[in-house]
């Protein structure tokens, strides 16, 4: 395969609990399935170390670097679909930068809180849920105001296969 010089990424976002990485998984499986080429990455398994560095609480800079690697050697080995699950809060810039060549649509999956509780109780140890649940209230919020989102898909009882669909079905990847 040739090298590309541009590509497409898809950042699939949301509070903790929308399915993020499950809807992406689902989404690659779904373009493998048609054979359309893509890769998908999980940026929380790019910043899973302990200790983050200080004033770095999420490890995101280093996810990030992780991701420039990983985008290059996509781009490289010709692979122009990048599916990527990341909590956005604020914009894009760092991972334009990171992935440069990849025209970037943020896909944000909104679910309603109750919803999210659910998903989060099923998951989550009780030691955890407590604050997972506070951050998946807070996320919302932070989205909803920030406008986060290209696209924004309502998730209520649909299955990631049935997510990824929509996605695959707006962004024209069929």
């Amino acid at each position: 395969m040739a090298g590309l010089e541009s590509g497409r990424a898809i950042i699939i976002t949301g509070p903790v609990g929308a399915g993020k990485t499950t809807t992406a998984m689902a989404l690659a499986e779904l373009l493998e399935h048609r054979d359309i080429s893509c890769a998908m990455v999980d940026m929380d398994q790019l910043r899973w170390f302990n200790p983050t560095p200080p004033g770095d609480r999420f490890g995101s800079r280093v996810g990030l670097r992780h991701l420039a690697v990983m985008a290059a050697s996509y781009r490289e080995l010709g692979i122009p679909t990048f599916i990527l699950a990341d909590v956005i809060e604020t914009g894009i810039d760092q991972h334009a930068s990171a992935m440069p060549g990849y025209e970037i649509t943020v896909v944000r999956l909104a679910v309603a809180v109750e919803r999210l509780h659910q998903r989060l109780r099923l998951r989550e140890t009780d030691a955890q849920f407590g604050w997972h649940e506070n951050r998946a209230i807070e996320l919302t919020q932070i989205m909803e105001r920030n406008g986060i989102g290209d696209i924004v898909i309502p998730v209520n009882d649909e299955t990631p296969e049935q997510v990824a669909l929509m996605i695959a079905e707006h962004l024209e990847l069929l």
